[in-house]
């Protein structure tokens, strides 16, 4: 979902669209035959179309029709120069020349466009959680690890971990005295102890999701927290003060139908890359269709040549950074000086970042080693407990397969850099979202507001939203974040700000908001542009002097002569009746439903190496 709405936001085409055009074509990566008419890869692409419109979106130097992220922009980009933004259908046809196929996508669009935004919203916050324990940890049992030890030499040295749908928790072995840390943003519910889970805590993310910590050694009595900055809306103003069209596509992008045949395994996928024929041309991979991701894959000997090749380098370039004293917890978490923070009680209530230290594993005990005990109840009144393996399975697959970026390295900062698109900004972790702000030229913050973003105290659709714009050539002079909100908007940040979950903004390339709103207007424009945005990143609210017809989440208020202020609301907020009546997504069965559902659906195919109708780009060329 994250990839549709991304590509869809860049070239304004829904992003329902985009999924059903996935559906219909490869049941979302999980059948790639070659068509009839020899279409390709995720969105099957004829190879000649491909030639003319595929687009590297993920910055690795090809354009892959096998790569989801690749593939995915490149049918927004067709789609976009097809007219899409004007006719819809006409668009659909032009990708594939069937009336039949023009009526298929777009009902499947809609039925995929009837998901409640709070379940996509639940959802969205689920895959972006990390791992929960911050030191080398497993989740399988030993027996798992000693069978991949025994086949080390086999066809499939990689041993799938099956997901128990039964299961209502996962207990994750690490060390004793191991960190076990915040997944995501959030609000502490509950700190106690129990004879079933022992000493436990609870949190809740922004989207509403619970996760429990349980069978926990210690749970510390403080946690950092940012040190209060004064700030007048004077001093905010001082800090601010300042001094192409595409030719529609000539053929279709894609034609035939495809053989309903299962995916490939493992041991298949890796034989037709041994046997594919190398080809001669300099502009094209040599390899044939990658191996297929399966769920979570145990090397006993990762370093091991064959091991390593076949994803053992990853196994270990992700291992859990071990965060093992305060100084490297604040610089490399939190990203702050020993003067700019202090420590509150670690009680409910309590509002941590992502990252933050919540407790330490116990010690083993003769008949059980040392672990953590982890549940997720996912958001909605009365939801019940889920089996996290899933959940688990998704947040290191979706990191070892470098699905939203060149593998091992990020294409945007450092030598050879190139800029992202805007589809690019939007699929940037929130870790990368807070650096390229900062290090933007085009975006003015207030100081303490700098020290919000680098303390990690920011949402991370606030953050996008602010490059969004940055790079659309709407340069925002951000005024407002969480530090110097008041009630009463005084300072010129308004309460929603303490929450992080939104963002004030005074002037657009250096034009004040003040004095300059209304039809045609450089607020106008700005505020139709944030209007674009589809799926999790369209904004709760929009407030200025200004509302627009059909757009329920525009809002005019006086008081806001002066700023846009874009809103998120946060469940876990200071908002009482919202942290008190989390609306329902799911019923408590379809939810169980859902989630064994899930571990049940086979993964879809994402190369770990180019395919052979991959074209080498040129840097900077999309």
């Amino acid at each position: 979902m994250p990839i549709y709405q991304a590509a869809g936001i860049q070239y304004d085409v829904p992003w329902q669209v985009l999924a059903a055009i996935n559906e219909i074509e490869t049941d979302y990566g999980r059948n790639l035959s070659v068509s009839s008419a020899g279409a390709v890869g995720w969105m099957q692409f004829l190879p000649s179309t491909w030639k003319v419109w595929g687009m590297d979106a993920n910055g690795d130097g090809v354009a892959d029709p096998y790569n989801p992220v690749d593939a995915i922009f490149s049918a927004a980009r067709y789609l976009h120069a097809a007219g899409a933004s004007q006719n819809l259908s006409q668009a659909i046809f032009a990708y594939n020349h069937a009336d039949w196929y023009v009526q298929s996508v777009l009902l499947r669009a809609k039925l995929i466009g009837g998901m409640p935004n709070a379940l996509i919203g639940a959802l969205t916050g689920l895959v972006e959680g990390h791992f929960p324990v911050a030191a080398p940890s497993k989740y399988a049992d030993d027996s798992v690890q000693q069978l991949a030890s025994r086949r080390i030499n086999g066809s499939n040295a990689a041993i799938p971990v099956d997901s128990n749908p039964n299961s209502k928790g996962v207990a994750i072995f690490a060390h004793k005295g191991a960190p076990v840390i915040a997944v995501n943003d959030g609000k502490v519910l509950k700190i106690g102890y129990s004879q079933l889970l022992g000493r436990y805590l609870e949190l809740q993310d922004a989207t509403g999701n619970v996760y429990t910590y349980a069978q926990l050694g210690s749970i510390p009595k403080l946690y950092p927290v940012p040190k209060p900055v004064k700030v007048t809306a004077a001093q905010i103003a001082k800090q601010l003060a300042v001094p192409a069209r595409t030719s529609p596509p000539k053929a279709p992008a894609t034609a035939g139908s495809q053989q309903a045949t299962p995916p490939p395994t493992t041991s298949r996928a890796t034989k037709e890359i041994k046997s594919s024929p190398a080809t001669s041309q300099t502009t094209t991979e040599t390899t044939s269709i990658a191996t297929p991701m399966v769920k979570e894959r145990l090397f006993a000997y990762p370093s091991r040549p064959a091991s390593y090749a076949a994803g053992g380098a990853q196994q270990i370039r992700n291992t859990p950074v071990q965060i093992s004293n305060f100084n490297n917890y604040f610089s490399d978490v939190l990203h702050l000086a020993k003067n700019q923070y202090t420590l509150k009680p670690l009680k409910a209530g309590a509002i941590v970042v992502a990252g933050t230290i919540l407790g330490r594993i116990a010690a083993g005990i003769p008949h059980d080693a040392a672990h953590l005990w982890f549940m997720i109840r996912p958001a909605g009144k009365n939801a019940p407990q889920i089996d996290p393996k899933p959940i688990l399975d998704g947040w290191k697959l979706l990191e070892a397969t470098a699905v939203y970026r060149a593998r091992g390295v990020d294409p945007f900062f450092g030598p050879g850099a190139k800029n992202p698109t805007i589809g690019q900004v939007l699929l940037m972790s929130k870790a990368q979202l807070q650096n390229r702000v900062l290090a933007d030229p085009h975006v003015q913050i207030y100081a303490c507001g700098r020290r919000d973003i680098q303390a990690g105290l920011i949402d991370r659709r606030v953050l996008a939203v602010i490059e969004f714009l940055s790079a659309s050539a709407l340069y925002p002079s951000v005024s407002g974040l969480e530090c110097g909100h008041s009630l009463t908007a005084s300072t010129g940040v308004d309460a929603a700000g303490s929450t992080g979950s939104s963002v004030d903004i005074s002037a657009i390339n250096d034009i004040p908001v003040k004095g300059h709103q209304g039809p045609g207007s450089i607020t106008d424009l700005a505020v139709r542009r944030l209007l674009t945005l589809q799926g999790a990143m369209a904004p709760d609210e929009i407030v200025s002097q200004m509302t627009y017809k059909g757009q329920n989440n525009t809002l005019a208020l006086p008081d806001h002569f002066n700023r846009i202020q874009v809103t998120y609301t946060p469940l876990f907020g200071n908002n009482n009746k919202l942290s008190a009546e989390v609306a329902s997504v799911l019923q408590p069965g379809q939810w169980i439903q859902l989630i064994n559902r899930i571990s049940q659906i086979p993964e879809p195919i994402v190369p770990i190496a180019p395919s052979r109708y991959a074209i080498r780009t040129t840097a900077g060329a999309y």
